[in-house]
C-alpha cells in the first residue's frame, strides 16, 4: 500500500472549503483524493448536481412531447408546414446536443 508522507497546505474561505468538501463527497472521494485527482490528473473532474440534470432532462422531454403533439396536429390537419416541424425537431436535437455536451455525455450513459 502506498504511504503518502508529504503534505501540502492551502487556505480557503468558508464557502470554498464547503464547496471542496461537497465536490469530493459528490464523486465519492476523500478531500485528499479529490485534490490529487484535480491537480495531478489530465482528465477533467466534473462535479454535477444530479438533481439539476434530472430537472433539465425532464424539461427537455416535455419540450419533445410538445413537438410531437404539434407534429401530430400538423399531420392530421395540415395547418403547420412540414418545414416548420423539421425546424422544430432540428432545434430540439441541437438543444439536446448542447446540453449533453455541457454535461459530459450524460445522455448517452443513461
Amino acid at each position: 500500500m502506498l504511504k503518502r508522507q508529504l503534505r501540502v497546505e492551502a487556505r480557503f474561505d468558508e464557502s470554498e472549503y464547503f464547496q471542496l468538501h461537497r465536490n469530493a463527497q459528490q464523486i465519492g472521494n476523500s478531500v485528499s483524493a479529490y485534490i490529487r485527482r484535480c491537480c495531478l490528473s489530465d482528465a477533467k473532474v466534473i462535479v454535477i448536481d444530479r438533481r439539476v440534470i434530472r430537472d433539465v432532462y425532464r424539461e427537455m422531454n416535455a419540450i419533445g412531447k410538445n413537438i410531437n403533439q404539434i407534429a401530430k396536429i400538423a399531420n392530421s390537419d395540415r395547418r403547420i408546414s412540414p418545414a416548420s416541424i423539421d425546424r422544430a425537431e432540428a432545434m430540439l436535437e441541437e438543444i439536446w446536443r448542447v446540453v449533453d455536451e455541457q454535461l459530459g455525455g450524460i445522455r448517452s450513459k443513461r
